[in-house]
């Protein structure tokens, strides 16, 4: 039986992408980068054949309070964006792979555009010290739905507690009244991490 379009488009992403250091686990390929830091690269797939990069870099020391915590998915990039949106003018969000033809010319068009604009975005982010502070600086960089976990997380792992607890108890203010799944969801969280790491 032969493969689905997708499985062939990605496997002919894979063959583009090995000489580049970035290894296929599971649905996303990683590049490790030493001291638990690794590249992301992902794809956001639409119908059968359009491909849509995703970058980003993952920390096994956050992953690994995330598990404590019961929170998040194992090999999720702790900051991420789309290709596209590193490309400046006239950017390509996605690439299109043609059903039963030969994949190598696109896959290697992606892998380009990936290496070219993707890559400096992972050197960039991939020293926990220097994003970690520039995150705290800028707190509005992160998505409404996840800022207050991951500051959290941030000051814990920067040796911080009083400054998580801080993050914790402004977040539940702001949700006190609130009965939405985010607000539900985060005091359960909150609560998780108070009783992990408690002062």
């Amino acid at each position: 039986m032969r493969p689905s379009p997708k499985t062939d488009v990605l496997m002919a992403v894979d063959a583009a992408l090995r000489p580049t250091g970035f290894v296929r686990r599971g649905h996303v390929w990683l590049q490790e980068r030493g001291d638990g830091v690794a590249g992301w690269l992902g794809f956001g797939l639409a119908g059968s054949v359009d491909v849509t990069p995703l970058v980003g870099v993952c920390f096994r020391r956050y992953d690994e309070v995330c598990r404590v915590l019961g929170v998040g998915i194992p090999t999720t990039p702790f900051v991420s964006t789309p290709v596209g949106s590193l490309m400046g003018e006239k950017p390509v969000w996605r690439w299109t792979f043609e059903p039963g033809g030969d994949h190598t010319a696109t896959a290697s068009s992606l892998v380009s555009a990936f290496l070219k604009h993707g890559k400096p975005y992972i050197d960039k982010h991939a020293k926990w010290d220097a994003l970690s502070r520039d995150l705290v600086a800028r707190p509005e960089s992160l998505l409404d739905f996840e800022r207050a976990r991951k500051l959290a997380i941030i000051h814990v792992l920067n040796g911080n507690v009083g400054a998580a607890g801080e993050v914790l108890k402004k977040e539940r203010e702001r949700v006190a009244d609130s009965k939405d799944v985010y607000a539900r969801s985060y005091r359960a969280f909150a609560h998780r991490f108070e009783l992990v790491f408690a002062n």
